[in-house]
């Protein structure tokens, strides 16, 4: 006979005094998605405004939600912005040197006490592990450039089944509704009506902390309905939620100053590759309309020449042959300037410049251009520890991927013990744990480096004080060296001087600060 799979629609015993109900989380969360309007999604982002306030000023100006958008799908394809995120997101991740897995779902403390809850745990790892271990990478980096990033949930009695988190439900795509700060639903720009409403059960959000404000078009409508004096977030009306979280909204500027140099820079040096001769042809006996024809030939001269360079420069490769104009003359006259473009190799944009918008591009996004494939950077000034010094600094954004990741997670696991137990679990009653492969190499690193560094200078520290109480200091002696000396605190420095005082151990020299002096009895 096949085995039916057990599964709890009910939460019973244990389980309905730890979770909340199904009935009271759909209350909260999943029918606040009825009030979602399709005339919202188009209204908020599409007016304009001139409150400077919460719009932004001078260079940052506000823009509409897909405009923003398609800056970031811009710079998504450069390079630099590539490598410098999938950095971030592969020190956030990491990997098992063996199976590959990124993500775990472990037990609680207290539920390894507890064989009730340790075996939902173990449900819970062996059913979405391997889904979360597939759109972990994927999720982690949309969210680094976007903002946010979002997952579609397949799942039927027993819980979670698959994740799809690919083309058709990009940000740009999906318009997400909060009550307060807490996510309440979707539209989606997607399907046979271009508009579908999807609540937080079919649809899961990976929300970037919003660390900084991005102007943008809909901010004025939001603030006129939004209800600030309100304390019960279950009566917040329900809006669009505001486009941030991009780790790479702060680096806008020195992309468009790097993408602006980089073309000035091609453009020269495809010019400087144009080889154009001038052939000057004597007209002294030609007729008048012989001469307007010649005339007319120049214009059209200078235009080829043109339209050549701007195609060299827009295919990318160089003019490889020579180009000879003919340039009519009569009675001696001609133009005095005939010179060919300069071969010397001067140009008014160089490689300075552009390395320096390079710099200032991938600083922005917290890596450092070094760890870009530039290697040549470290030298002189970091040492042998720069690789770890410089990676440490990206590590601490990539925690920042890891926080909203786990917290992902954590609403794709809500809505699987809610189809397979009847119940979800407060972020304070979860039985498990989303932890990541070991942790950051480079924050370790530094961790250990510092640990070692303490440990030395407290042996420094307890050499000169041993040095100190052999020579006879006293209290106050050693007190005041200890503080002005050594560099501690005033109250620090008066307890380590109380060591001057302090008795020896039994059968131990009174030289020392527990053993015997070397060659003493």
């Amino acid at each position: 006979m096949p085995v039916t799979p057990k599964t709890t629609t009910a939460p019973t015993g244990v389980l309905s005094r730890m979770g909340m109900s199904a009935r009271r989380w759909a209350s909260s969360f999943i029918s606040p998605s009825k009030e979602i309007k399709e005339s919202d999604t188009f209204l908020y982002g599409a007016g304009s405004t001139t409150v400077a306030a919460l719009l932004g000023t001078g260079k940052r100006t506000a823009r509409s939600r897909q405009a923003i958008y398609e800056k970031w799908s811009g710079m998504e394809a450069d390079a630099v912005v590539s490598t410098a995120l999938l950095m971030l997101v592969t020190s956030a991740l990491g990997g098992h040197e063996t199976s590959g897995d990124l993500v775990f779902v472990e037990k609680t403390p207290a539920a390894t006490k507890d064989k009730r809850m340790g075996a939902i745990v173990d449900e819970i790892s062996s059913d979405l592990t391997p889904l979360f271990n597939r759109v972990a990478f994927q999720m982690a980096y949309t969210g680094a450039v976007f903002g946010d990033a979002y997952a579609r949930i397949y799942a039927n009695s027993t819980g979670v089944v698959d994740l799809y988190a690919d083309e058709m439900v990009r940000p740009p795509l999906v318009q997400p509704f909060e009550r307060g700060s807490r996510t309440v639903g979707y539209a989606v720009y997607t399907g046979p009506r271009n508009f579908q409403k999807l609540d937080v059960s079919q649809l899961a959000r990976m929300k970037m902390p919003r660390t900084q404000w991005v102007p943008q078009h809909g901010v004025i409508e939001k603030s006129l309905r939004l209800a600030m004096t309100e304390d019960d977030i279950d009566q917040l009306p329900v809006m669009p939620a505001m486009v941030g979280g991009s780790l790479i909204y702060n680096a806008e500027e020195a992309y468009d100053s790097l993408t602006s140099t980089l073309l000035g820079l091609v453009s020269q040096r495809w010019k400087n590759s144009l080889d154009h001769r001038i052939v000057g042809i004597q007209l002294e006996n030609t007729t008048l309309e012989q001469r307007e024809i010649f005339t007319a030939s120049v214009v059209d001269m200078f235009k080829t020449v043109k339209a050549t360079i701007a195609e060299a420069i827009k295919n990318g490769q160089p003019v490889a042959e020579s180009i000879t104009s003919i340039l009519p003359m009569w009675n001696d006259k001609q133009l005095i300037n005939l010179t060919t473009p300069d071969k010397s190799g001067a140009q008014t944009i160089s490689i300075d410049d552009v390395m320096l918008h390079a710099r200032m591009l991938s600083g922005a996004i917290g890596v450092d251009l070094s760890m870009l494939g530039f290697a040549d950077q470290l030298s002189g000034g970091l040492g042998d520890g720069g690789f770890f010094r410089v990676s440490a600094q990206a590590a601490e954004r990539a925690r920042i991927i890891r926080v909203a990741l786990a917290e992902f997670f954590n609403q794709v696991v809500d809505v699987h013990t809610l189809r397979r137990y009847g119940v979800v679990f407060s972020p304070k009653e979860r039985p498990w744990a989303i932890n990541f492969y070991g942790s950051i190499s480079a924050l370790e690193a530094e961790k250990q480096r510092t640990k070692a560094d303490s440990m030395n200078s407290g042996a420094l520290l307890v050499q000169a004080m041993q040095a100190m109480k052999d020579i006879g200091a006293n209290k106050e002696i050693m007190a005041e060296f200890l503080a002005k000396t050594m560099m501690l605190d005033e109250d620090q420095a008066k307890l380590f001087a109380t060591i001057v005082d302090a008795k020896p151990p039994d059968g131990a020299d009174e030289g020392s600060f527990g053993g015997a002096r070397n060659g003493l009895v």
